[in-house]
């Protein structure tokens, strides 16, 4: 491939990138209120809290935490821009800016590790910004992704040390995952590339957890919430669960009525939904060979080590999670989608696995857009039953299941329970 043939495509995956990313704004935009994600209303609700709390009238029954919350940043962003505009648009421009923020982290990144390809391009936002998380309403996470991103970026670059640690501070308002993520970053890469001042960044993140830390356990751990059931290690169940955590996290999107019945197969038919999972199976076992060829093969430089040390670990540590760690469900789904985030730039793309990996990753962003201008149209529409076994069935998400925050919200009524994991816990009413 001659240097103008490879500029010529680059150009033509970001223009498919940037437009890709309009299309979802256009259906997020268009759409009477904000997204039907499962988590995200809860979010938006919580925007309305610290808004009121801002502004000096804060609503009966919610307290704010005296220590510092890793889940604060969707909460403190919608809280600000509810100054300037009513909550269904905060709630909207929220989601938009974090599908800016997810270009900028790609291009950035791009620059930084000199590999300006055009088929990672294709894949990031069907697989890294616009998958499973981004329906569950994890912009908490999805946002620590991409400046987890950028934190990769400045490392190949050789960005002074205090940017880092601002960074880092950024990273643990966004989740408290996507933070320990950050450290073990900055660990690896002072171990392979010699840089001690790289732990002196890790300062300011670390003494804000160790003061959650403190602030969590001596206030009872409300954080956790409830107790609730977690498969056990070794058992078939847990292997299951593990299957998939991996399998779902690639692009397949199965969103389903408050009956479990899919909303997926009434809108894409029968013949399509079985094509979209053979679709999810393939790129799973894509992914899965290259991820496998990338740690197999001898790193160029330290830097290169470093990625893969990082990788390697993440994808051993989302391996052996359980269902269920400190309130966090799944908490290996996010850390596996962190590696692949990471890791996004330096597979071998120019192989038969590659290819088939990108020529999926757009056709899960293309359906997954279908889909999503139906549900944000009509997020109550009924399901089918498919007669799929119970263990496909697992991977789906209810979009109409936290409506009643959005409800709550057009009323005026601020008496809805809140996450547990949130900047507010709850009191007396």
């Amino acid at each position: 491939m001659t240097e103008t043939t490879q500029a010529q495509r680059v150009r033509w995956a970001s223009i498919y990138f940037v437009a890709v990313i309009a299309a979802y704004m256009a259906v997020i935009l268009a759409a009477k209120n904000p997204p039907p994600f499962v988590d995200y209303p809860n979010w938006v609700y919580q925007g309305v809290l610290f808004h009121g709390a801002m502004a000096g009238h804060s609503f009966p029954g919610y307290v704010l935490k005296h220590y510092p919350v890793p889940n604060s940043t969707t909460t403190i962003g919608l809280g600000l821009l509810n100054f300037v505009m009513p909550w269904h648009w905060a709630g909207k421009v929220w989601i938009c800016l974090y599908l800016v923020l997810a270009a900028a982290a790609t291009r950035y990144l791009s620059r930084a590790t000199g590999r300006e390809e055009w088929l990672p391009l294709l894949a990031f936002p069907g697989v890294v910004f616009l998958n499973l998380d981004f329906w569950y309403g994890f912009s908490n996470f999805e946002i620590g992704v991409c400046l987890v991103m950028f934190l990769l970026g400045m490392l190949l670059r050789g960005v002074s040390t205090k940017w880092i640690a601002l960074l880092m501070v950024a990273i643990f308002f966004t989740h408290m995952e996507a933070c320990a993520c950050g450290f073990l970053l900055l660990m690896v890469w002072w171990w392979e590339t010699r840089r001690p001042k790289l732990l002196l960044a890790c300062v300011p993140a670390l003494l804000l957890t160790m003061w959650y830390a403190i602030g969590r356990f001596t206030s009872g751990n409300v954080d956790a919430g409830p107790e609730r059931y977690s498969h056990a290690y070794g058992s078939l169940a847990f292997l299951i669960f593990k299957v998939n955590t991996y399998f779902k996290v690639f692009g397949f999107v199965n969103a389903s009525d408050m009956k479990e019945l899919s909303i997926t197969a009434n809108i894409f038919g029968r013949a399509l939904y079985l094509i979209v999972i053979l679709a999810a199976i393939v790129i799973s076992l894509a992914g899965f060979v290259l991820i496998i060829r990338f740690l197999a093969k001898a790193p160029k430089d330290s830097n290169h080590k470093a990625v893969r040390v990082v990788v390697g670990s993440l994808l051993a540590i989302s391996l052996v999670l359980p269902k269920l760690v400190l309130g966090t469900e799944d908490p290996g789904a996010r850390i596996l989608l962190m590696a692949i985030a990471l890791v996004m730039f330096f597979l071998p793309w120019r192989s038969t696995a590659g290819r088939v990996f990108a020529a999926l990753s757009v056709f899960f962003c293309l359906v997954n857009l279908w889909q999503f201008a139906v549900v944000s149209r009509n997020p109550r529409m009924d399901g089918v039953d498919m007669g799929l076994p119970r263990a496909m069935k697992n991977a789906y998400l209810k979009p109409a299941g936290a409506l009643v925050y959005y409800e709550s919200l057009e009323k005026g009524t601020m008496d809805q329970p809140i996450f547990w994991t949130a900047m507010f816990s709850e009191g007396k009413r």
